[in-house]
């Protein structure tokens, strides 16, 4: 038996419902076709009802801090493809955000954790997972179908069905004075 296979897990993942969020399995595979033909990774999308707004986050795949940093050029490059994609798609939407993931950026995906092991993460619970709602620790990785955290004062496995929202938090050098 794994570690995660002792804890409850939650049925069904919860998708957030927020106005400024929902993005449809379709226009989220069109926009990570689009990405991939590219090159590169969709991380996240959003989409902003007021303002008719879709922001992009986009990545080079594997990529990890300090290599193959998304710049400028490259969300300037990727803008025209995906803005021709939603319009082909036929997408209401007025404006569009091609963006890197930031410091404190998404894990979308699995394979994100995998990838940010050795990472300080901050991970929001929904539904709570043992009475817990928000966990910050070191991610570990993945076993199974759980994430491992490293969070006082043992390894926590959650499960990743109980994952809604999930961030590396930056870490900064402290200068000595």
């Amino acid at each position: 038996m794994n570690d995660c296979a002792r804890f409850p897990t939650a049925l069904t993942r919860k998708w957030a419902n927020a106005h400024f969020f929902l993005v449809t399995t379709d226009t989220h595979t069109l926009l990570a076709d689009t990405l991939a033909a590219h090159g590169y990774e969709l991380i996240d999308a959003e989409f902003v009802r007021a303002r008719k707004l879709w922001r992009v986050f986009i990545d080079l795949p594997g990529s990890r801090f300090g290599v193959d940093l998304i710049g400028l050029d490259a969300c300037a490059a990727m803008s025209e493809p995906l803005q021709d994609a939603l319009i082909a798609a036929g997408v209401d939407y007025e404006h569009l955000e091609v963006s890197s993931p930031g410091l404190d950026r998404a894990l979308t995906r699995l394979d994100h954790f995998r990838r940010f092991a050795g990472a300080t993460v901050k991970l929001t619970l929904a539904p709570p997972f043992n009475g817990v709602r928000s966990v910050v620790g070191t991610l570990i990785g993945v076993q199974s179908d759980c994430v491992l955290v490293d969070a006082s004062p043992s390894p926590l496995p959650i499960p990743y069905a109980n994952v809604a929202r999930a961030r590396v938090v930056p870490q900064f050098p402290v200068e000595k004075t």
